[in-house]
């Protein structure tokens, strides 16, 4: 093993601690829905290994309700309103020097869902769990590919109500022998990875440590169902939705958590992958090009069925150019958008949006890197 590999193991050792193992707050427990048609979900962000780096500026949002977010409050905490009777994926937007993060997929079932905690990656860290597990990163140092974490948490963590005292006293909460599935496992996926009891991915590892860590890389994009086990205990399973360059952390006191003796888990987990998606796929990665003075964001797409189609390019809550909604035979096609001369350089995201005859929908999004 070179010098360098065994400084990152170090560094993971000591300092990753809680990282993938995720750190718990309080009980996963669903409350009264505030309103007939929609619900809250509720939480913490916080950094990883800076528990009380909570990121203020950061903004909460909804995959499938672009139009929806909420702000991350100096201590941490965030309430999002969202639909009820709907599959919604939280993830964050966070301040420079950190990694968007996606949670689970969830169905809203009537009831507000408590303790849904955002466990923010530094930069730092990311590249350092990239390169210990030769994981391909792009241009950008981001995923190539997705990322799919989560932690096998014992039931005493989400016991925990408040976080200080409370869940730093219960240390370490992962439950120990535990093992998972992905379904389907497609590409290059490489996993499970279980973490070893020196908090460190180990291929070598058949099941769960106490670290309660485990992870997939390379997953392809697609929607993806994790379903754990234990010879002792019941454990909920999740959905996880991938796209290029996402990681998907499940963190507690989610994701992975014990079930008490006759407890079911809560129906939020047990969400479905839409049952129907626009015929089509997008190739590639968007591309930033110039014309003239001009950048334009260009996406090129395939569909296989009539569509209207619409192109979107924001930074955060900033709209940085749109399409006109196009409507479009089955075949391959091109939208591109022209980015207004002042928009800075730096980081936005392209968000595709599909509609078939049937009224089903898919949005994909694609990173990009706009240029001086």
């Amino acid at each position: 093993m070179s010098q360098h590999v065994a400084r990152i193991r170090r560094t993971l050792g000591f300092l990753i601690a809680p990282a993938l193992a995720a750190i718990a707050f309080a009980l996963p427990a669903s409350a009264p829905a505030a309103g007939a048609d929609t619900v809250h979900i509720r939480g913490v962000a916080y950094a990883f290994f800076g528990i009380d780096d909570h990121m203020p500026g950061a903004i909460v949002r909804i995959e499938e309700y672009p139009g929806l977010s909420a702000p991350v409050q100096p201590d941490g905490s965030y309430d999002i309103e969202v639909p009820d009777d709907a599959n919604v994926t939280p993830y964050i937007d966070p301040p420079p020097g950190y990694r968007t993060t996606y949670l689970q997929t969830f169905h809203t079932s009537g009831e507000d869902l408590e303790a849904v905690h955002f466990q923010v990656t530094p930069d730092l860290y990311y590249l350092a769990f990239a390169g210990l597990l030769s994981v391909p990163l792009d241009d950008h140092q981001t995923l190539e590919e997705c990322a799919i974490v989560s932690t096998f948490s014992i039931h005493e963590a989400r016991d925990a109500t408040e976080f200080d005292p409370g869940f730093k006293d219960v240390y370490p909460h992962g439950l120990p022998g535990s093992t998972a599935t992905i379904d389907p496992s497609t590409g290059n996926t490489r996993g499970p990875i279980y973490f070893n009891s020196s908090v460190v991915p180990d291929v070598d590892q058949t099941s769960s440590s106490v670290d309660g860590g485990v992870l997939w890389v390379e997953v392809p994009p697609g929607w993806y169902r994790l379903t754990p086990s234990n010879p002792d205990s019941e454990v909920a399973p999740f959905l996880a939705h991938c796209e290029n360059g996402r990681l998907v952390n499940a963190s507690p006191p989610w994701g992975f958590y014990e079930l008490k003796p006759g407890e079911e888990p809560d129906p939020a987990v047990l969400a479905d992958p839409p049952d129907r998606r626009v015929a089509g796929r997008v190739r590639g990665d968007a591309r930033v090009r110039r014309q003239g003075d001009r950048r334009v964001v260009r996406v090129r797409f395939r569909t296989d069925e009539p569509t209207d189609a619409r192109l979107r390019v924001f930074r955060g809550d900033e709209r940085l150019g749109a399409s006109p909604d196009v409507s479009l035979r089955p075949g391959k096609h091109r939208l591109q958008v022209r980015i207004r001369r002042a928009v800075r350089s730096g980081p936005a995201t392209a968000r595709l949006r599909l509609r078939d005859e049937a009224g089903n929908r898919h949005a994909i999004l694609r990173e990009v890197r706009i240029p001086r």
